[in-house]
Protein backbone atom coordinates (compact mmCIF):
# COMPACT_ATOMS: atom_id res chain seq x y z
CA UNK A 1 0.00 0.00 0.00
CA UNK A 2 0.87 4.06 -0.98
CA UNK A 3 0.38 7.25 -0.17
CA UNK A 4 -1.42 8.58 -3.04
CA UNK A 5 0.97 12.07 -2.98
CA UNK A 6 0.24 14.65 -5.58
CA UNK A 7 2.87 16.71 -3.97
CA UNK A 8 5.16 13.73 -4.72
CA UNK A 9 6.89 12.56 -8.02
CA UNK A 10 8.35 9.53 -7.31
CA UNK A 11 6.73 6.24 -6.49
CA UNK A 12 8.96 3.90 -3.54
CA UNK A 13 8.23 1.61 -1.35
CA UNK A 14 10.32 -0.98 0.57
CA UNK A 15 12.00 -3.99 -0.93
CA UNK A 16 13.62 -7.10 0.13
CA UNK A 17 17.21 -5.93 1.52
CA UNK A 18 15.60 -2.44 3.07
CA UNK A 19 16.98 -2.93 6.92
CA UNK A 20 14.72 -1.84 9.64
CA UNK A 21 11.99 -0.21 7.59
CA UNK A 22 8.66 -0.23 9.51
CA UNK A 23 7.71 -4.14 9.00
CA UNK A 24 6.17 -4.16 12.31
CA UNK A 25 4.02 -1.04 11.52
CA UNK A 26 3.46 -1.44 7.48
CA UNK A 27 -0.01 -3.40 6.29
CA UNK A 28 2.41 -5.35 3.75
CA UNK A 29 5.71 -7.01 4.22
CA UNK A 30 8.63 -6.02 1.82
CA UNK A 31 8.32 -6.24 -1.82
CA UNK A 32 10.47 -9.94 -2.50
CA UNK A 33 11.81 -8.33 -5.94
CA UNK A 34 14.23 -11.53 -6.54
CA UNK A 35 10.88 -13.58 -6.28
CA UNK A 36 9.63 -11.46 -9.28
CA UNK A 37 11.15 -12.95 -12.93
CA UNK A 38 9.90 -9.41 -14.27
CA UNK A 39 11.49 -7.41 -12.16
CA UNK A 40 14.77 -5.55 -13.46
CA UNK A 41 17.17 -3.65 -11.23
CA UNK A 42 18.48 -0.78 -13.51
CA UNK A 43 22.12 -0.16 -14.12
CA UNK A 44 23.59 3.31 -15.34
CA UNK A 45 22.89 2.97 -18.80
CA UNK A 46 18.99 3.06 -17.58
CA UNK A 47 18.60 5.38 -14.81
CA UNK A 48 15.18 7.56 -15.72
CA UNK A 49 15.02 10.15 -12.95
CA UNK A 50 18.12 8.64 -10.44
CA UNK A 51 21.72 9.39 -9.76
CA UNK A 52 24.29 6.53 -11.18
CA UNK A 53 26.62 5.55 -8.49
CA UNK A 54 29.76 3.35 -8.55
CA UNK A 55 29.42 3.56 -12.49
CA UNK A 56 31.50 0.36 -14.01
CA UNK A 57 31.36 -1.79 -10.97
CA UNK A 58 29.55 -5.20 -11.91
CA UNK A 59 28.19 -6.09 -8.98
CA UNK A 60 27.45 -2.28 -7.19
CA UNK A 61 26.07 0.03 -10.21
CA UNK A 62 22.73 1.24 -9.40
CA UNK A 63 20.92 4.08 -9.94
CA UNK A 64 20.38 6.08 -6.28
CA UNK A 65 17.20 7.88 -5.77
CA UNK A 66 16.89 9.90 -2.04
CA UNK A 67 14.19 12.39 -0.70
CA UNK A 68 14.19 14.40 2.28
CA UNK A 69 10.76 15.77 4.07
CA UNK A 70 10.27 18.70 5.67
CA UNK A 71 8.96 16.97 8.83
CA UNK A 72 12.46 14.90 9.17
CA UNK A 73 11.75 11.56 7.25
CA UNK A 74 13.47 10.49 4.68
CA UNK A 75 14.28 7.52 1.95
CA UNK A 76 17.35 5.96 -0.12
CA UNK A 77 16.28 3.50 -2.96
CA UNK A 78 17.84 2.16 -6.22
CA UNK A 79 15.92 2.94 -9.52
CA UNK A 80 14.15 -0.60 -11.11
CA UNK A 81 10.63 -1.25 -13.19
CA UNK A 82 8.37 -4.35 -12.54
CA UNK A 83 4.93 -5.22 -14.28
CA UNK A 84 2.33 -3.24 -11.74
CA UNK A 85 -1.67 -2.61 -11.67
CA UNK A 86 -3.07 -0.30 -9.23
CA UNK A 87 -6.47 -1.88 -7.12
CA UNK A 88 -7.12 -5.04 -6.97
CA UNK A 89 -6.28 -7.08 -4.11
CA UNK A 90 -3.57 -6.84 -1.18
CA UNK A 91 -3.03 -9.99 -0.61
CA UNK A 92 -2.32 -11.82 -4.20
CA UNK A 93 -2.06 -11.54 -7.80
CA UNK A 94 -5.05 -12.09 -9.89
CA UNK A 95 -5.82 -14.09 -12.75
CA UNK A 96 -7.82 -11.94 -15.36
CA UNK A 97 -9.33 -14.64 -16.88
CA UNK A 98 -10.56 -16.32 -13.76
CA UNK A 99 -13.84 -14.64 -12.87
CA UNK A 100 -14.89 -13.02 -16.44
CA UNK A 101 -18.57 -13.53 -17.27
CA UNK A 102 -19.43 -15.54 -20.74
CA UNK A 103 -19.06 -12.66 -22.67
CA UNK A 104 -16.02 -11.61 -20.77
CA UNK A 105 -16.48 -8.44 -19.85
CA UNK A 106 -18.21 -6.93 -16.94
CA UNK A 107 -19.92 -3.52 -15.34
CA UNK A 108 -22.17 -2.32 -18.15
CA UNK A 109 -20.46 -4.45 -21.04
CA UNK A 110 -16.93 -3.13 -20.70
CA UNK A 111 -13.70 -3.44 -18.66
CA UNK A 112 -13.15 -0.21 -16.82
CA UNK A 113 -10.64 -0.97 -13.85
CA UNK A 114 -13.85 -0.54 -11.39
CA UNK A 115 -14.06 -3.62 -10.24
CA UNK A 116 -11.07 -4.70 -8.39
CA UNK A 117 -10.57 -8.37 -10.35
CA UNK A 118 -10.40 -6.32 -13.38
CA UNK A 119 -7.10 -4.21 -12.16
CA UNK A 120 -4.60 -6.62 -14.54
CA UNK A 121 -6.16 -5.74 -17.47
CA UNK A 122 -4.69 -2.09 -16.64
CA UNK A 123 -1.07 -3.54 -16.04
CA UNK A 124 1.87 -1.29 -17.01
CA UNK A 125 5.93 -1.18 -16.56
CA UNK A 126 6.24 0.65 -13.58
CA UNK A 127 9.74 2.83 -12.88
CA UNK A 128 9.86 2.79 -9.00
CA UNK A 129 12.33 3.47 -6.24
CA UNK A 130 13.60 0.13 -4.35
CA UNK A 131 13.92 1.89 -0.50
CA UNK A 132 16.68 0.23 1.11
CA UNK A 133 16.61 3.09 3.99
CA UNK A 134 13.87 4.75 5.62
CA UNK A 135 13.36 7.47 8.66
CA UNK A 136 10.61 8.87 10.52
CA UNK A 137 7.06 8.69 9.57
CA UNK A 138 7.66 6.10 6.88
CA UNK A 139 8.98 3.88 8.81
CA UNK A 140 5.75 4.10 11.53
CA UNK A 141 3.05 4.81 9.20
CA UNK A 142 0.82 1.99 8.15
CA UNK A 143 1.15 2.19 4.49
CA UNK A 144 4.30 0.95 2.81
CA UNK A 145 5.40 3.67 0.68
CA UNK A 146 4.21 6.71 -1.33
CA UNK A 147 2.69 7.00 -4.93
CA UNK A 148 4.41 10.03 -6.95
CA UNK A 149 0.92 12.10 -8.69
CA UNK A 150 2.67 15.34 -9.08
CA UNK A 151 3.34 17.18 -12.71
CA UNK A 152 6.99 15.46 -13.00
CA UNK A 153 7.07 12.84 -16.13
CA UNK A 154 8.09 9.89 -13.37
CA UNK A 155 4.49 10.16 -12.28
CA UNK A 156 2.40 7.12 -11.92
CA UNK A 157 -0.31 9.20 -14.52
CA UNK A 158 2.31 10.14 -16.89
CA UNK A 159 3.95 6.43 -16.87
CA UNK A 160 0.67 5.57 -17.96
CA UNK A 161 0.20 7.66 -20.24
CA UNK A 162 3.00 7.16 -22.11
CA UNK A 163 2.33 3.72 -21.99
CA UNK A 164 -0.74 3.69 -23.53
CA UNK A 165 -3.13 2.79 -20.61
CA UNK A 166 -4.87 5.88 -20.48
CA UNK A 167 -5.32 8.82 -22.88
CA UNK A 168 -4.84 11.97 -20.82
CA UNK A 169 -2.76 13.31 -18.37
CA UNK A 170 -5.14 13.26 -15.61
CA UNK A 171 -6.85 11.55 -12.92
CA UNK A 172 -9.00 12.14 -10.13
CA UNK A 173 -8.66 11.83 -6.33
CA UNK A 174 -11.94 11.29 -3.69
CA UNK A 175 -11.29 10.79 -0.10
CA UNK A 176 -13.43 9.60 2.80
CA UNK A 177 -12.82 8.40 6.47
CA UNK A 178 -13.49 5.15 7.65
CA UNK A 179 -14.99 4.50 10.67
CA UNK A 180 -12.06 3.04 11.98
CA UNK A 181 -8.45 1.90 10.62
CA UNK A 182 -7.21 -1.62 10.25
CA UNK A 183 -4.01 -2.95 9.08
CA UNK A 184 -5.31 -5.23 6.67
CA UNK A 185 -6.70 -1.97 4.97
CA UNK A 186 -9.82 0.35 5.20
CA UNK A 187 -11.96 2.23 3.05
CA UNK A 188 -10.33 5.21 1.92
CA UNK A 189 -11.97 6.39 -1.34
CA UNK A 190 -11.82 6.24 -5.12
CA UNK A 191 -9.04 6.85 -7.77
CA UNK A 192 -9.62 7.60 -11.37
CA UNK A 193 -7.14 7.28 -13.78
CA UNK A 194 -7.38 8.74 -16.69
CA UNK A 195 -10.40 11.11 -15.53
CA UNK A 196 -13.12 11.66 -13.41
CA UNK A 197 -16.12 9.13 -13.10
CA UNK A 198 -19.89 11.22 -12.68
CA UNK A 199 -21.35 8.15 -11.28
CA UNK A 200 -18.98 8.86 -7.86
CA UNK A 201 -20.57 12.74 -7.71
CA UNK A 202 -23.56 14.29 -5.70
CA UNK A 203 -23.34 17.29 -7.45
CA UNK A 204 -22.24 18.57 -11.24
CA UNK A 205 -18.36 18.90 -11.10
CA UNK A 206 -17.17 22.81 -10.72
CA UNK A 207 -13.52 23.61 -12.00
CA UNK A 208 -11.29 26.13 -10.91
CA UNK A 209 -8.39 27.69 -12.77
CA UNK A 210 -5.50 25.16 -11.89
CA UNK A 211 -1.92 25.61 -12.95
CA UNK A 212 1.52 24.73 -12.38
CA UNK A 213 3.48 26.20 -9.51
CA UNK A 214 6.61 25.45 -7.90
CA UNK A 215 7.49 23.94 -11.16
CA UNK A 216 5.22 20.14 -10.87
CA UNK A 217 3.18 20.94 -8.32
CA UNK A 218 -0.54 21.18 -8.77
CA UNK A 219 -1.60 24.93 -8.45
CA UNK A 220 -4.98 27.08 -7.61
CA UNK A 221 -5.94 30.77 -6.82
CA UNK A 222 -7.92 31.73 -3.83
CA UNK A 223 -10.21 34.50 -4.40
CA UNK A 224 -12.21 35.05 -0.91
CA UNK A 225 -12.92 33.02 2.35
CA UNK A 226 -15.71 32.32 4.52
CA UNK A 227 -17.07 31.23 7.59
CA UNK A 228 -20.38 29.60 7.39
CA UNK A 229 -22.94 28.77 10.51
CA UNK A 230 -23.36 26.06 11.89
CA UNK A 231 -25.55 23.14 10.33
CA UNK A 232 -24.88 24.61 7.42
CA UNK A 233 -22.02 21.95 5.84
CA UNK A 234 -22.41 21.58 1.72
CA UNK A 235 -20.97 24.61 0.23
CA UNK A 236 -24.31 24.89 -2.23
CA UNK A 237 -26.18 25.91 1.34
CA UNK A 238 -23.71 29.04 1.20
CA UNK A 239 -25.83 32.12 0.91
CA UNK A 240 -25.25 35.98 2.42
CA UNK A 241 -27.55 34.81 4.91
CA UNK A 242 -25.43 32.08 6.75
CA UNK A 243 -22.02 33.32 5.94
CA UNK A 244 -19.34 36.24 7.17
CA UNK A 245 -16.33 36.95 4.40
CA UNK A 246 -12.90 37.30 6.03
CA UNK A 247 -11.52 40.16 5.64
CA UNK A 248 -8.28 39.53 3.92
CA UNK A 249 -6.73 40.49 0.06
CA UNK A 250 -6.27 38.86 -2.54
CA UNK A 251 -2.64 39.90 -2.79
CA UNK A 252 -2.64 38.33 0.64
CA UNK A 253 -4.36 35.08 0.76
CA UNK A 254 -2.57 34.19 -2.20
CA UNK A 255 1.33 34.55 -0.72
CA UNK A 256 3.69 32.97 -2.06
CA UNK A 257 2.17 29.91 -3.95
CA UNK A 258 -1.46 27.68 -3.09
CA UNK A 259 -0.97 23.71 -3.64
CA UNK A 260 -3.34 21.46 -3.40
CA UNK A 261 -1.73 18.17 -1.82
CA UNK A 262 -3.47 15.07 -1.08
CA UNK A 263 0.02 13.64 0.96
CA UNK A 264 -0.37 16.64 3.61
CA UNK A 265 -2.57 15.14 6.45
CA UNK A 266 -3.80 18.72 7.60
CA UNK A 267 -4.58 22.10 5.86
CA UNK A 268 -1.46 24.93 6.02
CA UNK A 269 -2.40 28.12 5.07
CA UNK A 270 -0.35 31.75 4.77
CA UNK A 271 -0.11 33.59 8.65
CA UNK A 272 -1.33 36.06 6.98
CA UNK A 273 -4.77 34.62 7.70
CA UNK A 274 -4.06 34.28 11.05
CA UNK A 275 -6.11 37.43 12.43
CA UNK A 276 -8.69 37.61 10.20
CA UNK A 277 -9.53 34.69 10.25
CA UNK A 278 -9.58 34.17 13.92
CA UNK A 279 -12.17 37.36 14.10
CA UNK A 280 -14.60 35.72 11.62
CA UNK A 281 -14.53 32.90 13.60
CA UNK A 282 -15.20 34.17 16.54
CA UNK A 283 -18.11 36.57 15.44
CA UNK A 284 -20.08 33.53 14.02
CA UNK A 285 -19.45 31.11 17.03
CA UNK A 286 -18.26 33.54 20.48
CA UNK A 287 -15.28 31.89 21.13
CA UNK A 288 -11.85 31.60 20.08
CA UNK A 289 -10.28 29.29 17.51
CA UNK A 290 -7.13 27.24 18.97
CA UNK A 291 -4.94 25.52 16.61
CA UNK A 292 -2.78 23.99 19.51
CA UNK A 293 -6.45 23.30 21.30
CA UNK A 294 -10.00 24.17 22.72
CA UNK A 295 -11.69 22.99 25.33
CA UNK A 296 -15.06 22.80 24.01
CA UNK A 297 -18.50 22.16 25.82
CA UNK A 298 -21.74 20.29 24.43
CA UNK A 299 -23.33 23.54 22.86
CA UNK A 300 -19.75 24.94 21.89
CA UNK A 301 -19.76 21.75 19.55
CA UNK A 302 -22.64 22.18 17.58
CA UNK A 303 -21.90 25.56 16.84
CA UNK A 304 -18.76 24.86 15.29
CA UNK A 305 -18.74 26.23 11.50
CA UNK A 306 -17.79 25.50 8.01
CA UNK A 307 -14.89 27.01 6.41
CA UNK A 308 -15.43 28.04 2.65
CA UNK A 309 -12.82 28.33 0.20
CA UNK A 310 -13.80 30.04 -2.47
CA UNK A 311 -11.27 28.94 -6.23
CA UNK A 312 -10.99 31.01 -9.18
CA UNK A 313 -12.88 29.44 -11.64
CA UNK A 314 -11.78 28.19 -14.78
CA UNK A 315 -12.50 30.89 -17.73
CA UNK A 316 -14.53 28.13 -19.18
CA UNK A 317 -16.10 27.18 -16.05
CA UNK A 318 -20.47 26.85 -16.81
CA UNK A 319 -21.05 25.13 -13.72
CA UNK A 320 -19.72 26.99 -10.92
CA UNK A 321 -20.83 26.59 -7.18
CA UNK A 322 -20.50 30.36 -5.88
CA UNK A 323 -23.35 31.83 -7.28
CA UNK A 324 -25.55 32.45 -4.62
CA UNK A 325 -23.03 33.63 -2.28
CA UNK A 326 -20.62 35.92 -5.07
CA UNK A 327 -22.98 37.10 -7.83
CA UNK A 328 -20.00 38.56 -8.80
CA UNK A 329 -18.22 35.42 -9.50
CA UNK A 330 -20.46 33.15 -10.38
CA UNK A 331 -18.64 30.63 -11.76
CA UNK A 332 -16.20 30.85 -9.25
CA UNK A 333 -15.44 27.00 -7.25
CA UNK A 334 -16.63 26.61 -3.52
CA UNK A 335 -15.01 24.40 -1.75
CA UNK A 336 -16.39 23.30 2.02
CA UNK A 337 -14.08 22.17 5.36
CA UNK A 338 -16.47 20.74 7.15
CA UNK A 339 -15.73 20.81 11.26
CA UNK A 340 -15.34 16.93 11.02
CA UNK A 341 -12.63 17.22 8.29
CA UNK A 342 -10.64 20.24 10.49
CA UNK A 343 -11.34 19.62 14.08
CA UNK A 344 -10.53 16.43 15.89
CA UNK A 345 -10.28 15.61 19.92
CA UNK A 346 -6.88 14.71 21.29
CA UNK A 347 -8.09 11.80 24.16
CA UNK A 348 -4.43 12.78 25.97
CA UNK A 349 -4.67 16.12 26.20
CA UNK A 350 -8.70 16.45 26.16
CA UNK A 351 -9.10 18.92 23.99
CA UNK A 352 -10.10 19.55 20.21
CA UNK A 353 -7.22 20.27 18.33
CA UNK A 354 -7.56 22.26 14.86
CA UNK A 355 -6.11 21.13 11.39
CA UNK A 356 -6.19 24.02 10.04
CA UNK A 357 -3.58 25.91 10.71
CA UNK A 358 -2.58 29.29 9.87
CA UNK A 359 1.68 29.47 10.06
CA UNK A 360 3.06 29.35 7.22
CA UNK A 361 5.95 32.17 5.96
CA UNK A 362 5.57 30.91 2.14
CA UNK A 363 2.87 29.86 0.79
CA UNK A 364 -0.25 27.43 1.60
CA UNK A 365 -0.79 23.78 1.03
CA UNK A 366 -4.64 22.54 1.09
CA UNK A 367 -4.33 19.01 1.76
CA UNK A 368 -5.96 15.94 2.55
CA UNK A 369 -8.83 17.28 5.10
CA UNK A 370 -9.51 19.93 2.37
CA UNK A 371 -9.66 17.41 -0.36
CA UNK A 372 -12.36 14.86 1.76
CA UNK A 373 -15.34 14.75 0.74
CA UNK A 374 -14.56 16.10 -2.56
CA UNK A 375 -14.08 14.45 -5.85
CA UNK A 376 -11.03 16.21 -7.27
CA UNK A 377 -10.41 15.96 -11.00
CA UNK A 378 -6.28 16.98 -11.74
CA UNK A 379 -6.28 17.89 -14.82
CA UNK A 380 -3.97 20.76 -14.98
CA UNK A 381 -1.32 19.48 -18.48
CA UNK A 382 -4.25 19.97 -21.12
CA UNK A 383 -6.72 21.66 -19.43
CA UNK A 384 -5.55 23.92 -17.00
CA UNK A 385 -8.30 23.10 -14.45
CA UNK A 386 -8.72 21.23 -11.24
CA UNK A 387 -12.02 20.15 -11.16
CA UNK A 388 -14.11 19.63 -7.41
CA UNK A 389 -17.39 17.69 -7.09
CA UNK A 390 -19.06 16.87 -3.59
CA UNK A 391 -19.55 13.11 -2.93
CA UNK A 392 -19.36 10.34 -0.19
CA UNK A 393 -15.86 8.86 -1.95
CA UNK A 394 -18.09 5.42 -1.38
CA UNK A 395 -16.01 3.35 -3.79
CA UNK A 396 -17.91 0.23 -2.20
CA UNK A 397 -21.83 1.56 -3.26
CA UNK A 398 -20.18 2.71 -6.32
CA UNK A 399 -19.66 -0.45 -7.67
CA UNK A 400 -22.90 -1.91 -6.10
CA UNK A 401 -20.81 -4.72 -4.73
CA UNK A 402 -19.03 -6.11 -1.71
CA UNK A 403 -15.53 -6.32 -2.84
CA UNK A 404 -14.92 -8.86 -0.55
CA UNK A 405 -17.71 -10.87 -1.31
CA UNK A 406 -16.48 -10.44 -5.15
CA UNK A 407 -12.91 -11.68 -4.47
CA UNK A 408 -13.95 -14.61 -2.55
CA UNK A 409 -15.94 -15.89 -5.55
CA UNK A 410 -12.92 -15.28 -7.73
CA UNK A 411 -10.96 -17.32 -5.20
CA UNK A 412 -13.18 -20.29 -5.23
CA UNK A 413 -13.78 -20.42 -8.90
CA UNK A 414 -9.92 -20.10 -9.26
CA UNK A 415 -9.57 -23.40 -7.02
CA UNK A 416 -12.91 -25.10 -8.75
CA UNK A 417 -11.34 -24.93 -11.99
CA UNK A 418 -7.93 -26.10 -10.56
CA UNK A 419 -6.23 -22.93 -12.33
CA UNK A 420 -3.48 -23.52 -9.58
CA UNK A 421 -1.44 -26.60 -10.25
CA UNK A 422 1.63 -28.55 -9.51
CA UNK A 423 3.54 -28.91 -11.96
CA UNK A 424 6.76 -27.48 -13.37
CA UNK A 425 4.71 -24.60 -15.81
CA UNK A 426 5.11 -20.84 -15.25
CA UNK A 427 1.97 -19.33 -14.17
CA UNK A 428 1.02 -16.14 -15.67
CA UNK A 429 -1.20 -14.32 -13.95
CA UNK A 430 -1.66 -12.11 -17.23
CA UNK A 431 -0.44 -12.17 -20.66
CA UNK A 432 1.86 -9.54 -21.22
CA UNK A 433 1.87 -9.40 -24.96
CA UNK A 434 -2.23 -9.82 -24.46
CA UNK A 435 -4.15 -7.18 -26.54
CA UNK A 436 -5.40 -4.18 -24.80
CA UNK A 437 -9.42 -5.53 -23.43
CA UNK A 438 -10.87 -2.35 -23.91
CA UNK A 439 -13.55 -1.81 -26.27
CA UNK A 440 -15.17 1.62 -27.45
CA UNK A 441 -16.76 2.18 -24.30
CA UNK A 442 -13.46 2.81 -22.66
CA UNK A 443 -12.64 5.38 -25.13
CA UNK A 444 -11.99 8.11 -22.69
CA UNK A 445 -8.84 5.60 -21.09
CA UNK A 446 -10.82 6.07 -18.08
CA UNK A 447 -9.31 3.43 -15.10
CA UNK A 448 -11.49 3.42 -11.66
CA UNK A 449 -9.89 1.96 -9.33
CA UNK A 450 -10.84 1.55 -4.91
CA UNK A 451 -8.56 3.17 -2.63
CA UNK A 452 -7.86 0.78 0.66
CA UNK A 453 -5.95 2.37 3.05
CA UNK A 454 -4.40 4.60 0.59
CA UNK A 455 -3.99 2.64 -2.56
CA UNK A 456 -2.93 -1.15 -3.16
CA UNK A 457 -0.26 -1.09 -5.72
CA UNK A 458 -0.08 -4.87 -6.13
CA UNK A 459 3.31 -6.12 -7.97
CA UNK A 460 2.54 -8.58 -10.71
CA UNK A 461 5.12 -11.41 -10.03
CA UNK A 462 5.47 -14.26 -12.56
CA UNK A 463 6.25 -17.37 -10.37
CA UNK A 464 7.83 -20.86 -10.73
CA UNK A 465 6.22 -23.02 -8.74
CA UNK A 466 7.73 -26.55 -7.77
CA UNK A 467 6.42 -30.03 -8.64
CA UNK A 468 6.23 -30.95 -4.62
Amino acid sequence: TVIVDTGSGVTAFPCETCKDCGNGYHSDAYFQESESSSFEKYTCDKCEWATCRNKGSDDDEYCHLSVSYQEGSMWNAYEGSDVTYIGGLHDRSINPESDNTEDGVRLHGAIHGEDPLDAPDFSFDMTFGCQTLITGLFKTQLADGIMGMCLKDSSIFNQMLKQKLINTPSFSLCFMRADDAAKDGSVAGALTMGGTDEKLHLAPMAYARGFRTKGVMHGVSIRKMWIMSSGQYDALDANSENTVQIDISHNDINSGSIIVDSGTTDTYMTRYLNAPFKKAFKQVTGFDYKENGMHLTDTQISELPTILIQLEGHPDNTDGSAEQLDSEFPSDVLVSIPPAHYIEYDSDSKKYVGRFSMTEYSGSVLGANTIRGHDVYFDIPENGRIGFAPSECDYEEFLGIDPEDEVESARKKAIDEDYYTDDEDDIYFFDPEADHPCDDACKKGIVGLGVVAAVALLIVVVYKRKAS
